[in-house]
């Protein structure tokens, strides 16, 4: 009887992790989720290395911060229009920027690498360093179903909180994506404003600035 409890226990997809067992612990996340990422993704390959000894790192963060990467090197390097406006804060855009999405959607905020930036494999600290092909993912938030707008909000939230709090001090891409297509838009930090320099859409990026910096 025993034995067939133990035949019966779903697996701990976090203590394959641990094991390194990266392929079958994301098979087995999504079973569950149905959410999975491919096991080669640089950055999955990255956290990986990295789970075994930062206990931060379990499967459900490593597929959110490859998911995140994954969207953010999907923002074209050409083909984008000049964009020219300014915001003081992110803080006061979080709640009407969740309220002009349409779920299912995910947010993702990554930054350029910089000349101090460790190397992505070595152990660092809790939700930090995570490499994507351009740059470093600063953070995600995403609704998978409605159900979840309130949590989702609130996640935005944060990441626009920390976003004024702790400043990059590179290049910042955000990139908005949901059932209606992708907005990434380019910006820097200038004097103590945000500006914007360039989006994949100039008008929806223009749109988002001048409805969520009024609300």
């Amino acid at each position: 009887m025993l034995a067939l409890f133990f035949a019966c226990t779903p697996p701990d997809p976090d203590a394959m992790l641990r094991e390194g067992r990266v392929d079958e612990a994301i098979a087995a996340f999504a079973t569950t989720s149905g959410r999975s990422i491919p096991s080669g993704h640089p950055t999955a390959q990255a956290l990986a290395r990295r789970a075994q000894s930062e206990s931060w790192i379990t499967v459900v963060e490593l597929v959110r911060w490859t998911e995140a990467a994954a969207l953010l090197e999907g923002v074209p390097g050409t083909r984008t229009h000049p964009l020219d406006l300014s915001f003081e804060a992110w803080a006061p855009l979080a709640t009407c920027s969740a309220g002009r999405l349409q779920a299912p959607w995910r947010v993702a905020v990554g930054r350029s690498q910089g000349p101090d930036d460790p190397d992505p494999n070595e152990a660092g600290r809790p939700f930090e360093g995570v490499a994507y092909a351009k740059g470093r993912v600063v953070g995600s938030a995403m609704v998978l179903a409605p159900a979840e707008s309130i949590a989702g909000a609130a996640a935005l939230a944060d990441l626009f909180g920390n976003l004024d709090r702790d400043p990059p001090a590179h290049l910042v891409t955000i990139v908005f994506a949901d059932a209606g297509g992708s907005l990434a838009v380019n910006l820097t930090r200038r004097d103590g404003v945000w500006w914007t320099l360039s989006a994949n859409d100039a008008a929806a990026g223009a749109a988002w600035i001048v409805a969520c910096g009024e609300g």
